[in-house]
């Protein structure tokens, strides 16, 4: 089931009702009231999509009871999703009979109503080379009718992951998973018109080749769609490098294209763009006649460092078309070495080298003669300044008087007196 609901003039008597309201309300209070709805009694879900004016506040979902709900305050068998300028709703159950949104419903702009959303996508190549560029659209669905609205963008999150499927050999054996792209309705990139309601795809497929298991989603707070499969992401047909010489050295001169053999080389067009060290581009448009192909680079001609990217646009053997990204390619061209020393720069060489080291050593000398006297200075000051405070002292002790003490009976010794001294004891 699907309906679209004009901002005004839904019904005769909505419309009558507006007019006579238009006396007293505003003009946008007016359009508030011709946000009407009736709801059938076969319907087991319902999915609701306003547009708003940009940063107002989410509608208000008046019920045919006159209850109403919020964007913050609803039942469980309802979800929202609210942005800066849609609401979008999902109702189970609803109660048949007349609703209301009340809200800054968007001049001219239509209210949708949609039992069922479903997901639409181009069907995904079985295999695509590693940096290709593919192109890929997907429409959301409201009862079999793409939903077109605008900023119905940014009420969406896509997303496309991919994880090695690891099979045996693969070189993205366990590799992932990688988040490469979303969808966009915004008419930039490969989207061709924007806010149309079909949106395309910005994927990379610069990954690791090998068998891969994919998953794209679109989602929010009311629904959930996914599609789920295998892809193959290929080694590039096209490969550019710099010339190895026999020596084993590189020639910065001189670029090598090597195709695979399921590339036509008529069929096949490169672009490439070379940068210099100092910043200047060269373009070169080349179509290669062998499949495998040297051509020479006149501007590496100076050192530095070069950079090389570019893109290209081919047909393979089975008649499907291709365009990729071919990896950078960076590289540093050093300058030449200087010529050999004569005998006679190679002898003043060495003449100064040995004038330096002499220098140096006789410097060494002076410092350390220098630390030695400094040294032995003020060890000599240290000790002079120790004898003389010890002379000093001396002097103050030998010049302090003496004075006698007398001897309390106490304090003396009679032990040291002996009997044989003469003295004679009284019988």
């Amino acid at each position: 089931m699907s309906r679209l609901i004009r901002a005004f003039g839904l019904t005769g008597w909505l419309a009558l009702f507006a007019f006579s309201a238009q006396a007293e309300l505003t003009p946008q209070t007016t359009e508030l009231l011709d946000n009407r709805f009736r709801i059938d009694h076969a319907i087991d879900q319902i999915t609701i999509l306003a547009q708003r004016a940009p940063g107002s506040a989410p509608v208000v979902v008046v019920k045919p009871d006159g209850s109403k709900w919020y964007a913050h305050r609803h039942p469980d068998s309802v979800t929202w999703n609210a942005t800066q300028s849609s609401d979008l709703i999902r109702i189970n159950n609803p109660t048949p009979g007349p609703w209301q949104l009340v809200g800054e419903v968007v001049d001219g702009s239509e209210l949708r109503l949609m039992s069922e959303v479903a997901l639409r996508h181009d069907p995904l190549p079985e295999r695509v080379y590693r940096g290709e560029r593919v192109k890929l659209t997907a429409e959301l669905l409201g009862d079999d009718d793409r939903i077109v609205m605008r900023d119905f963008e940014a009420q969406l999150d896509w997303s496309m992951s991919i994880r090695s499927a690891n099979r045996p050999g693969d070189e993205n054996f366990g590799a992932g998973p990688f988040m490469i792209g979303a969808y966009h309705d915004g008419g930039k990139g490969l989207d061709e018109v924007p806010h149309d309601g079909i949106f395309t795809s910005n994927l990379d497929f610069n990954y690791p080749a090998g068998l891969y298991r994919y998953k794209m989603a679109v989602s929010n707070e009311v629904f959930h769609r996914e599609l789920t499969g295998e892809i193959e992401i290929l080694p590039q047909p096209v490969r550019i490098a710099l010339v190895e010489l026999p020596s084993g050295e590189t020639n910065h001169s001189e670029l090598t294209i090597t195709l695979e053999p399921d590339v036509t080389p008529e069929n096949l067009h490169l672009d490439l763009a070379i940068e210099t060290p100092d910043q200047s581009r060269y373009q070169l448009s080349i179509t290669p006649t062998e499949p495998v192909q040297q051509m020479p680079l006149p501007m590496v001609s100076t050192y530095g460092n070069y950079r090389i990217e570019g893109e290209a646009a081919g047909t393979r053997y089975d008649g499907v078309e291709f365009f990729l990204s071919l990896p950078e390619l960076a590289f540093y061209v050093a300058p030449p070495p200087p010529p050999p020393l004569s005998a006679e720069e190679m002898a003043a060489i060495a003449l100064r080298e040995a004038q330096e080291r002499e220098a140096s050593a006789r410097t060494r000398v002076i410092w350390t003669v220098g630390a030695v006297n400094i040294l032995l200075l003020v060890v000599g000051a240290a000790i002079l300044i120790v004898w003389r405070k010890r002379q000093r002292l001396y002097q103050e002790l030998m010049a302090m008087p003496i004075e006698p003490q007398e001897l309390t009976p106490d304090q003396v010794d009679l032990t040291q007196f002996s009997p044989d001294d003469g003295v004679g004891t009284q019988r």
